[in-house]
């Protein structure tokens, strides 16, 4: 019995560690905008998950049943938050995009209320205030008005974008915890990746098959590794893993692709980097432990 718990913890790490490096792989596509890379990935993907549901007899069930719309919205949502992170490390690097990202916590904070009803706390409030001041960190508001980031113009946008795919992600938090009683979380994945393939089935126009046969590797990579195989590892160790430790673990997704990309991309590391993103992380850190002492009430 202990070893499964053990098991299940080790599969959520790695899947943690394998979407760090999500945004790495991205940046080895080449001639491809990140609309395309983003179908690629998610069809390729949604195939392998296809058949390792096919092959576990879980496939027959991957149907919509009630809360249909808000399947739909997933599914939108999934969409936006790959394409604004994808965007976000083309103009910035994957250290900022990945932080970014992870200001999710921050919105949903700022969103639960009104939408799910649910009240801030003061330690809510102190989750508020480090995320904020991470960000404000990380970013550096001398990079904004000069418009760079010391290497290339963009910056603003890059960091808009980072922010927007924090946002698309607090949809998904908000979203996914809406559905959870009616579909599991491989549910929840399977399906919603299929109306992310419809939605942005338009931009397949947009694929040359000399670039897809140049960048097939990294696509397989992307679809196979990062949107099946680490799905599958979370999502079936999360069945046996407590909240409040997959909340925690998570915070590893981040901490890896910014230390991969140092290693891999030579990212620059500096001190604001790692302040802010120890004020991101903590806040993030705050919010799960809420969630889960407000769970145990």
């Amino acid at each position: 019995m202990e070893s499964r718990y053990v098991r299940a913890n080790v599969q959520v790490i790695a899947a943690s560690v394998i979407y760090g490096f999500a945004g790495i792989f991205f940046l080895f596509v080449k001639n491809m905008a990140a609309g395309t890379v983003v179908f690629c990935q998610l069809l390729l993907g949604f195939l392998v998950l296809a058949f390792y549901l096919a092959a576990s007899g879980k496939l027959s069930g991957m149907q919509l049943r009630r809360k249909r719309k808000s399947m739909l919205l997933l599914g939108a949502w999934q969409a936006g938050g790959l394409l604004s992170y994808y965007t976000a490390v083309s103009f910035t690097n994957v250290s900022l995009s990945v932080l970014l990202l992870y200001t999710a916590p921050l919105y949903v904070l700022l969103i639960a209320p009104v939408i799910l009803k649910e009240k801030i706390s003061t330690k809510n409030f102190a989750a508020l205030g480090l995320s904020l001041t991470g960000v404000v960190v990380v970013v550096g508001p001398e990079n904004l008005l000069s418009g760079t980031s010391g290497t290339e113009s963009g910056y603003l946008f890059g960091v808009l974008m980072g922010l927007f795919s924090g946002f698309f992600y607090a949809c998904i938090i908000m979203t996914s915890r809406y559905l959870r009683d009616e579909y599991s979380g491989l549910e929840q994945l399977f399906l919603s990746t299929g109306v992310t393939l419809v939605i942005l089935l338009p931009l397949m126009l947009q694929i040359s098959s000399a670039a897809l046969l140049e960048n097939l590797p990294v696509l397989l990579t992307l679809g196979v590794m990062v949107t099946s195989v680490g799905s599958i590892l979370y999502f079936t160790g999360l069945e046996h893993v407590k909240a409040q430790n997959a909340s925690i673990i998570s915070l590893l997704e981040p901490v890896s692709a910014i230390f991969f990309a140092y290693l891999i991309l030579h990212d620059p590391v500096s001190k604001s980097t790692l302040l802010g993103c120890t004020l991101i992380l903590a806040s993030s850190l705050l919010m799960s432990l809420e969630k889960e002492s407000e769970a145990e009430k």
